[in-house]
């Protein structure tokens, strides 16, 4: 960031950070989600949309992402913890 903004920002801080997330209730409904939501992966499938063998491949290993990293014990659903960073600083002078 200090090569972006330079001296005008001070009190940089960087913090690696997780956050439980428990709202898919099976790892389909997590591939499902970032199919129909997220930017990047509709991309990606509108790319290989003519492609049915591409298109299952993609299906099955967001699934199993979203199955290898479940930390559920059983039967509540898929829990998965996300690690992200959060960066803040203060506007210089």
């Amino acid at each position: 960031m200090r090569a972006l903004f330079g001296d005008r920002i001070t009190d940089v801080r960087a913090e690696r950070r997780t956050v439980l997330v428990d709202r898919f209730e099976t790892p389909e409904a997590f591939r499902d989600y970032f199919k129909e939501r997220y930017g990047p992966t509709i991309t990606v499938y509108r790319n290989i949309a003519g492609d049915p063998e591409r298109t299952a491949t993609l299906d099955r290993d967001l699934a199993d992402l979203a199955r290898e990293g479940d930390l559920s014990t059983g039967g509540g659903g898929t829990t998965l913890e996300w690690e992200y960073l959060l960066f803040t600083a203060r506007r210089a002078g």
